[in-house]
């Protein structure tokens, strides 16, 4: 009788047993679920940490990298500056000797005088030409030059006479016509044989109808 007594009793008590063990159990899985909920928070919160850090470092190295970029963009600027200002010495020095050179290699200029021939009678200038001349040369010694054996003269020195010059002749337009030199648009008191030249000068033979009073 009392073992059927019991029995009901012990069931009861196992029954509340394993009652307070699920309740347990069940507030222990409660407390657990918030304590991983702040772990995970706190996680999330290191990881975010972590990002500002990385992103506030991105930018000093990229400052750093644009200060060396405008580092290396200057020392180009400065290098390409100077290879110019190089470029620009080396030409003028080029242009300076090469102009030495062109002005070494001209030719002394030689002295040289004007000389013209003109037949007054018809109006018509038959010579006009350069002659380069020599320390000492006369008007005689000009036309020679000029001519280049296309006249007739006799004597010599002071007593020379140019009888004809480019095929006309004295006394073809009358007993008194005739060849005369001027120089620099004057005539001369003397002989062309004794007259000395300078460079520069005007050397002018003109054929006159009246050359004794021209």
């Amino acid at each position: 009788m009392m073992k059927r007594k019991l029995i009901p009793s012990l069931l009861m008590i196992m029954i509340c047993a394993g009652l307070i063990f699920l309740v347990k159990g069940i507030q222990e899985k409660a407390a657990a679920v918030p304590q991983k909920a702040v772990q995970a928070a706190e996680k999330a919160e290191t990881a975010s940490e972590t990002k500002d850090q990385v992103s506030d470092a991105a930018p000093a190295g990229s400052q750093a990298d644009a200060q060396q970029t405008t580092s290396s963009s200057t020392a180009k600027a400065a290098g390409s500056t100077s290879a110019s200002a190089a470029k620009e010495a080396a030409n003028a020095s080029t242009g300076s000797n090469a102009s030495s050179s062109t002005e070494q290699a001209q030719p002394e200029k030689k002295p040289s005088i004007t000389f013209a021939v003109y037949d007054t009678v018809s109006g018509k200038c038959l010579a006009s030409m350069s002659v380069e001349i020599s320390e000492g040369d006369t008007a005689a010694d000009a036309t020679m030059k000029a001519l280049n054996g296309d006249y007739r003269a006799s004597g010599s020195g002071e007593s020379i006479y140019f009888s004809r010059i480019m095929g006309i002749s004295e006394k073809s337009q009358g007993p008194l016509s005739g060849w005369c030199f001027y120089v620099n648009g004057e005539k001369p008191g003397v002989s062309s044989g004794v007259y000395k030249l300078k460079s520069g000068d005007s050397l002018e033979w003109k054929f006159l109808k009246d050359g004794a009073n021209n």
